[in-house]
């Protein structure tokens, strides 16, 4: 499942536009969160995403968009950046080719036309992904970076291995990333650096996708290291 997630997204024909790309890519579902641009005049740009326009769910934040998803990815025009750690992009035919096969519920998350996601808002996400071009302007319109995203996608769907290990649930990888966190708390020398490790990890566990088996094998380890460390369970 494929959910478009645009915020605050300001020219009604990029939503317009958008609107049919998501037709053209079969998108499941579009959500809009706190949207400048008119709906009603986006609909005049939609086309044959008319209808997949008047189903969009519009919501007052991107903690509400993200509901109900197993992963989330962000795009981003500054991918990588040394020493940031929200800045430790995927390449997208990494993130299409190797992780999404393996993710089922997945949310595509989108910036404003003109200032992006802020940096509360990508820590929100699991991933941050990179469209490479031009390094000396690799801005992208957001239509055009949703239509590239989708495209890359589509490009990799029908050619997924049926004999791939699902991945394990949301709710086990933010269970191990719970654990880390405590273990964090207890050996990291401050509140920011156990948050920015925390964070780390959480990308590293999202990006590694790990089975069922392996996120069971994981968490035996870590309630070990937090035994051993007398960390209450």
């Amino acid at each position: 499942m494929i959910r478009v997630v645009l915020v605050g997204i300001e020219g009604a024909y990029n939503l317009g536009v958008i609107s049919r790309t998501c037709v053209n890519f079969e998108v499941d579902e579009l959500y809009l969160v706190k949207p400048s641009a008119s709906i009603e005049e986006a609909l005049l740009y939609s086309a044959k995403g008319r209808s997949f326009l008047e189903k969009a769910v519009i919501v007052d934040s991107l903690d509400e968009a993200l509901k109900g998803v197993d992963a989330s990815v962000a795009t981003s025009a500054k991918g990588y950046s040394p020493g940031d750690v929200l800045r430790q992009a995927v390449d997208i035919e990494t993130f299409t080719s190797q992780i999404a096969p393996r993710i089922g519920r997945i949310a595509l998350v989108f910036g404003r036309e003109s200032t992006g996601l802020t940096r509360e808002e990508l820590g929100k996400t699991d991933f941050i992904v990179s469209i490479p071009g031009n390094p000396e302007y690799p801005v992208l319109n957001v239509a055009q970076a949703v239509a590239i995203f989708l495209w890359e996608l589509w490009k990799t769907r029908g050619k997924q291995s049926l004999n791939i290990a699902p991945s394990a649930p949301r709710e086990e990888i933010e269970s191990l990333i719970s654990l880390v966190n405590d273990i964090s708390s207890a050996v990291v020398s401050t509140p920011e650096k156990a948050r920015r490790a925390g964070l780390v990890w959480g990308r590293i566990l999202h990006r590694a996708r790990p089975s069922a088996y392996e996120a069971r094998v994981l968490k035996y380890w870590l309630y070990r290291v937090k035994g051993k460390l007398g960390i209450d369970q």
